[in-house]
């Protein structure tokens, strides 16, 4: 059964946006998830950009499938950005 193990590894970066000040203008969130098997791998990664408050600016998710021979068979990528809850009208 040692060949259909599935291996799991996560990998999250931070990096704080700054001004020419100092000043913290908000954050860039990228967290990558592989899983891994014999019979190929799962790639998903999120870039999550936040203002200075931790609000969600936007969020980009991309999925990719590669087989046993690391060929790409499928791919998704979703954008989101979100309403505005603070405007009016």
């Amino acid at each position: 059964m040692a060949d259909d193990d599935i291996e799991i590894g996560e990998d999250i970066e931070v990096s704080v946006v700054l001004d020419q000040d100092g000043t913290v203008l908000g954050s860039v969130v990228d967290d990558l998830v592989v899983a891994s098997g014999p019979e190929g791998s799962i790639i998903d990664e999120t870039i999550d950009v936040l203002d200075a408050e931790g609000n969600l600016l936007m969020e980009d998710e991309k999925i990719s499938v590669y087989d046993a021979e690391s060929n790409l068979v499928a791919q998704e990528e979703t954008v989101i950005l979100p309403l505005d809850a603070g405007s009016e009208g």
